[in-house]
Formats: C-alpha cells, sequence, structure tokens
C-alpha cells in the first residue's frame, strides 16, 4: 500500500524526525525510485498549488507547472545537487519557474492575473469558525495586504507551510536575522492594527497566524492532482 506523508505543523524533534522522512524518501528518488518521488508529489502539490497560486492566480497554469517540475526532477535526477531541505527546495523551483513563465508571457489571461499583487491573502485562506470571527478576519486580511509582498511572502512560508528561520533564509536569500528583522516588523505592524481587539503582542499574534492558516491541505480540490507519467514517448 502506498503511504503518504501528508505533514501537518510540527515542533522540535517531531520536526526533525520529519525531515529525516522526507529526505529518506528524497534519497530513494534519487536512486531511481518512481514510487518515492510519487509520494514526494502527493505530499507536497497541495501546498506547492496554494503557493503558486499565491504567485499567478491561474490554476491551470500552476498545476501544469508543478506537474512539469517533477518531470524534469525525475529526468535530471542524476544532475541535481545536495538538498537538505525537501519543501523549500520545491517551492524555489516552482518560484522560480513561475517567474520564468510571466516573464515569458504567451497568455492574454495571464497578463490580467499578474494585475494582482502577489501574495495576497483573502478571508478564504483562512478557518472562520464563529461568526463574531469573521470582522477579525476580515481586519487581519486587511492588515496584512497592507504589508509589503516581501512580508506578505514571509507570513505565509512561515505560518502556512510551517518553515524555520533557516528554512526561510535559504527560500528568500537572506541570512536568518535580515528574516527575523523582517518577520518582527510585519508582526508588529499587524499587532498595531489589530491592538484594539486585545492582541497586545507579537506572540499572540504568532499564535493567532499558525491557527488560523491551517485549511487548505485538507480540501479535496486539490486532492485530484495525478502524479505525471515521468516516461516521455520520444517523438518519430
Amino acid at each position: 500500500m502506498t503511504e503518504y506523508l501528508y505533514l501537518l505543523p510540527v515542533r522540535g524533534n517531531q520536526s526533525n524526525e520529519m525531515e529525516q522522512i522526507e529526505l529518506s524518501y528524497w534519497v530513494r528518488f534519487k536512486r531511481g525510485d518512481q514510487e518515492a518521488l510519487g509520494i514526494i508529489f502527493q505530499t507536497y502539490f497541495n501546498e506547492m498549488y496554494y503557493y503558486g497560486m499565491k504567485i499567478i492566480p491561474m490554476p491551470d497554469l500552476v498545476k501544469d507547472v508543478i506537474q512539469e517540475m517533477f518531470v524534469h526532477l525525475w529526468e535530471r535526477r542524476k544532475q541535481i545537487g545536495e538538498v537538505t531541505k525537501v519543501k523549500p527546495y520545491l517551492l524555489v523551483t516552482l518560484r522560480n519557474e513561475l517567474i520564468h513563465r510571466t516573464k515569458n508571457n504567451r497568455f492574454s489571461e495571464m497578463d490580467k492575473a499578474l494585475k494582482t499583487e502577489a501574495f495576497t491573502l483573502g478571508t478564504e485562506d483562512f478557518i472562520i469558525g464563529e461568526e463574531n470571527s469573521k470582522e477579525l478576519n476580515k481586519r487581519l486580511v486587511d492588515s496584512l495586504n497592507q504589508l509589503s509582498e516581501r512580508q506578505r511572502e514571509v507570513i505565509m512560508l512561515r505560518f502556512f507551510h510551517n518553515l524555520g528561520f533557516d528554512e526561510l533564509a535559504e527560500m528568500l536569500d537572506m541570512n536568518v536575522q535580515s528574516v527575523r528583522n523582517l518577520l518582527f516588523r510585519a508582526l508588529e505592524k499587524i499587532r498595531k492594527d489589530l491592538k484594539d481587539t486585545g492582541f497586545h503582542s507579537a506572540d499572540n499574534i504568532e499564535i493567532i497566524l499558525f491557527n488560523l492558516f491551517q485549511k487548505k491541505l485538507s480540501l479535496s480540490e486539490y486532492k485530484t492532482a495525478e502524479f505525471p507519467p515521468l516516461s516521455r514517448k520520444k517523438q518519430k
């Protein structure tokens, strides 16, 4: 029976253990195990799709790019250098490919999609529980969207994708202290915007963001992705 990682937010020793598990699948894939690559695909497709849609909101394009990525990974598995963190590597690869596509824009619909600023958030990105939390979510979204694009990205990577500071630094091509400063300034801005609602510290904001961002991965909409065929037919 095929097994899947389907990661949930984890901390401490659990996080280290999960990293070892995902790296073991990565090693198997590098040695030629297609099933291991399929497990990685199924585990991270949801997160990659969500991240990609925040860069360029074109569902078919994002899905196609993700599938093509995995075909390329398979074809180039012997040339890929050392990878110590699988999820950040996949997200960076996806971002680079999507940015490349936008620079070589051949789709009229992409012009419209690109008018939406990257990493813009909406209330649909959060779990909405009680009725009285809807107004708080709306105000939180308004505050988040007043941040810079870079600040919104670090918020999303930290609280939705659950990346640590070393992973954030690698993804954003910054040193760890610069990432901490970027995140702290963003959280302080949100705290000030929501101060009258009872969030008096950045720590409170971190807790609420970790809780609110846990939604998209369980949606059935994203479970329809099929692992792409890895053997391409040679053209005659």
